[in-house]
């Protein structure tokens, strides 16, 4: 077979397969390059928690409806946290615009499961409570830890050595902390902040009945190098704690 007879062939699959790729959107594809610079944006800001919020936020405030679609479709094409949707994902639509010549190198991120952790600033689990499992997220010359509860869950626990201090007593103070890491900043009436004692910790609950995302964090009264940062949903929130209190009692 030539070459002109084989790049024929070769450009009649790539058409038939983007045709198929095309069919399969959730949504407009003129959405997707806007969720994508939405993404760089925030994640430069708040990092990535290892859950699709930031996705989700964005979907919510643009007016889409058929969002577990769209995060299913998502996670099928290799995003399942905001960071692989922006990594993985945004590639596939580069037949909207020309390819962009790149000139920062990608950072090389790995992740992997591990069975326990003992740290130098004093945080030590030996044994990972199912179904929780324990990743470990390497980066250049960093390393961060997050508890996953079950797989390509939304509900994530990270572990935080740098942190503000916390004003235990101020319902405020915990409040612009949900508002800040969801980006949402109206209808905001229903925002509550709750209280429980488990064990050695203090944990402080956010959440509002009109919007999903809860934000749970978990102080340790005898060790105040490190926290727990429980990210979960309205629906499902209730069980996650009952959850993360298993997960508390495991950690020495």
């Amino acid at each position: 077979m030539d070459k002109k007879k084989r790049k024929e062939i070769l450009d009649k699959l790539y058409k038939e397969k983007l045709i198929e790729f095309r069919q399969s959107l959730p949504f407009d594809e003129n959405i997707f390059p806007k969720l994508f610079d939405y993404l760089d944006n925030e994640l430069i800001i708040y990092g990535c928690n290892h859950t699709s919020l930031i996705t989700e936020t964005f979907l919510q405030k643009n007016g889409i409806l058929n969002v577990i679609e769209v995060i299913e479709w998502l996670a099928k094409n290799g995003g399942y946290c905001d960071c692989e949707i922006l990594a993985n994902v945004e590639d596939l639509f580069d037949y909207l615009n020309p390819p962009k010549i790149n000139t920062t190198p990608k950072k090389e991120v790995s992740k992997q499961k591990i069975n326990s952790l003992e740290t130098d600033f004093g945080f030590c689990i030996e044994r990972v409570p199912s179904p929780w499992n324990l990743i470990e997220t390497t980066a250049t010359n960093s390393k961060e830890y997050f508890f996953q509860f079950g797989k390509n869950n939304n509900c994530t626990v990270n572990l935080h050595t740098h942190f503000s201090l916390f004003e235990n007593d101020n319902d405020e103070h915990w409040i612009n902390l949900w508002i800040d890491e969801t980006n949402l900043n109206y209808n905001l009436e229903n925002l509550t902040v709750e209280r429980l004692k488990l064990g050695d910790y203090t944990v402080f609950i956010a959440k509002t009945k009109d919007w999903t995302p809860v934000k749970v964090w978990c102080a340790n009264k005898k060790n105040s190098s490190w926290l727990l940062k429980m990210n979960t949903e309205l629906s499902r929130h209730k069980g996650d704690i009952k959850e993360l209190e298993k997960l508390l009692s495991s950690i020495l």
